[in-house]
């Protein structure tokens, strides 16, 4: 993630936290657990930025039911490689799971 995509994302983060518990308690009652539709609908009314949904669901559904909503690790894996540029192979990653490893990339380690 670059630079501005990470201060995007911490700034919609911070505004979710803000305001989405106040919304949801005035509209819902003060809960620590809402549905996803009543989530989604909070989300909407405050014009909060719906690419960053994720967590709000995370802060306020129970797990098992976000993990129900949540593409599994295979999913989300094949969907991020169908996304990036080039080809992209298995085993193109460091171990931390960013950026092509050397070999990938036809650099010789001597």
């Amino acid at each position: 993630m670059n630079w501005f995509a990470g201060r995007k994302r911490d700034k919609a983060v911070a505004r979710y936290a803000r305001t989405l518990p106040g919304r949801l308690a005035r509209d819902y009652g003060a809960s620590s657990c809402y549905t996803r539709g009543q989530i989604d609908k909070a989300i909407a009314a405050l014009k909060l930025d719906p690419e960053f949904a994720a967590y709000g669901h995370a802060m306020f559904l129970p797990e098992t039911d976000y993990d129900a909503i949540t593409p599994s690790y295979a999913e989300a894996r094949a969907a991020f490689i169908r996304k990036m540029p080039g080809q992209a192979v298995e085993g193109a990653f460091y171990e931390s799971g960013i950026g092509p490893s050397a070999g990938s990339i036809g650099i010789d380690g001597g």
